[in-house]
């Protein structure tokens, strides 16, 4: 199960991830920004025609009604939008942060292995040397 995890990270372009954080944090914080910059017109606010030619009082209230649900679903729906642009800003700080721990572990890594190797060699020349006298 470990090694399917090794073998999906090793295949990420890790140096394109890493060159592209910036970019997908920065993206992040101007969608968020359009979005809370919105305003939500006021239901009064809009152009409105005062032209009602149906004298028939109960479709005029079914209108009402329909408007009103309306109003409604496109206030929950841009709620849904700031909720979703503030998440996607989220998982981009979040993304620059795990970018940039998995680069630090990769350097890690990277250091160890070149110390492991040193000392193998180390332990091989020892051991040579200890055959050879």
């Amino acid at each position: 199960m470990a090694a399917d995890w090794v073998k999906v990270l090793q295949m990420v372009p890790w140096g394109e991830v890493i060159k592209n954080a910036p970019k997908v944090a920065d993206g992040a914080v101007k969608l968020w920004s359009s979005v809370t910059k919105k305003k939500v017109q006021d239901a009064m606010g809009g152009e409105t025609s005062d032209i009602v030619l149906a004298t028939d009082i109960a479709a005029i209230e079914k209108l009402e009604y329909r408007l009103q649900a309306a109003e409604e679903t496109i206030s929950d729906l841009q709620a849904q939008v700031l909720q979703s642009a503030e998440i996607i800003k989220e998982l981009a700080s979040q993304n620059t942060q795990l970018v940039a721990q998995i680069e630090s572990n990769r350097k890690a890594v990277t250091v160890l292995g070149v110390v492991f190797a040193l000392g193998i060699l180390a332990v091989v020349v020892q051991a040579v040397v200890a055959f050879s006298a």
